[in-house]
C-alpha cells in the first residue's frame, strides 16, 4: 500500500480531532468574551438583551460542544453547524461590542463610554477567535468527511 492509501485507510479508525479542538478552543474564547461582557458592571446592561445575550452564549456552549464531539466521528453535517455557529459569532460583534462602545453614560459630569477601547478590542478578538476557529473546523470536518467516505465508497466498489 502507497502512503496515500494507507493514510486513507487509517482515517477509518482514528479520530478527526483536531475540528473537535477547534470547536473546544472556540468555546474557551466565547467564555473570555462571556467573563469580559459581563464582568463590567453597568446599568447599560441590565435590558431584555442581557437575557437574549446568556441564552445565546449558553446555546453556543452548547451547540459548540455537541459539534465538537460529533466531528471527532467524521459527522460532516456537524460540520456546517461549526460554520454557521462562527457566523452568529462575527455577527455578535454588532449587537453588544458594538453598542456598548458607542454608548455613553453620566458619571458626575462627564459622559463616560460603557465600554472601554481596551476592553472592546479584546471583545472582538475574542469573538473573532472564536469565530475564525469555528468555521476554519467546520472546513476542515467538511473536507474530511468526504474525504473519508470518498474512500469507503472506492472500496465498496472494489
Amino acid at each position: 500500500m502507497d502512503k496515500e492509501k494507507l493514510k486513507l485507510d487509517r482515517m477509518r479508525y482514528v479520530n478527526d480531532s483536531v475540528p473537535s479542538l477547534f470547536a473546544i478552543l472556540a468555546i474557551v474564547f466565547d467564555v473570555l468574551y462571556f467573563v469580559l461582557i459581563y464582568k463590567i458592571n453597568n446599568e447599560y446592561f441590565y435590558t431584555y438583551m442581557i437575557g437574549i445575550s446568556i441564552v445565546v452564549n449558553l446555546l453556543f456552549m452548547l451547540f459548540g460542544f455537541w459539534c465538537s464531539i460529533e466531528v471527532k466521528n467524521y459527522h460532516g453535517k456537524f460540520g456546517y453547524v461549526m460554520i454557521l455557529l462562527g457566523l452568529v459569532q462575527l455577527f455578535r460583534i454588532f449587537v453588544y461590542p458594538m453598542n456598548a462602545h458607542n454608548a455613553t453614560y453620566l458619571q458626575g459630569e462627564l459622559l463616560v463610554p460603557v465600554m472601554s477601547n481596551g476592553q472592546f478590542t479584546q471583545s472582538i478578538i475574542y469573538l473573532l477567535a472564536s469565530a475564525a476557529l469555528m468555521i476554519v473546523g467546520g472546513l476542515m470536518s467538511i473536507r474530511n468527511s468526504r474525504t473519508l467516505q470518498n474512500y469507503l465508497n472506492s472500496l465498496e466498489k472494489n
